[in-house]
């Protein structure tokens, strides 16, 4: 639509300059400029309100995405916060449950950093390396049998690692 603008401004001049010396010639090459200079004024000002709804529609998608993002991190950290109340029940709930079992009886299970701490029996920590890691495989399966997916790690009554799951499930004993 600009072109067509142009056009008009150009054949106002071509006209101006082909109908100097007549008067009424003159008035209609003024015509035509100011018809040309009107189509390019409301093209431009189209322009101008098409790139303003784009600039706010830009504005007005990033804010929403901003806000959906936040509010996705608020029910991340919801969700969050109720699997850190759903396992610290598990754990509780699994060391009465190993009180009745006589291989396991004795373990304690605790759940807080987004880790499961177990508390070894001293029997435990006297078997031999394979036992323990029999042992201690039986509690991370337990564990893995409620759909449970957090890092399980083993200390002794002091407080002392032991052992830790490893990423691929089975047991790392420390010495």
């Amino acid at each position: 639509m600009m072109i067509l603008g142009f056009l008009f401004l150009l054949l106002a001049v071509w006209y101006w300059m082909r109908n100097r010396d007549r008067k009424g010639g003159k008035i209609s090459a003024l015509l035509l400029a100011v018809v040309g200079l009107t189509i390019i004024g409301f093209t431009h000002a189209d322009n101008v309100d098409k790139q303003r709804a784009a600039e706010s529609s830009s504005i007005a998608s990033s804010k929403k995405a901003k806000s959906e993002s936040i509010s996705k991190s608020k029910s991340e950290s919801r969700d969050q916060a109720m699997d850190d109340a759903t396992y610290t029940a598990l754990a509780k709930n699994l060391t009465s449950q190993m009180a009745s079992d006589s291989t396991l009886n004795g373990f304690k299970i605790a759940y807080k950093d987004s880790q499961f701490y177990v508390t070894v029996p001293d029997n435990v920590a006297a078997m031999t390396d394979n036992e323990q890691k029999e042992v201690y495989s039986s509690v991370i399966s337990l564990i893995e049998s409620h759909n449970a997916n957090a890092p399980v790690s083993f200390y002794d009554q002091n407080g002392n690692p032991v052992a830790r799951m490893t990423l691929s499930g089975g047991v790392k004993l420390y010495k």
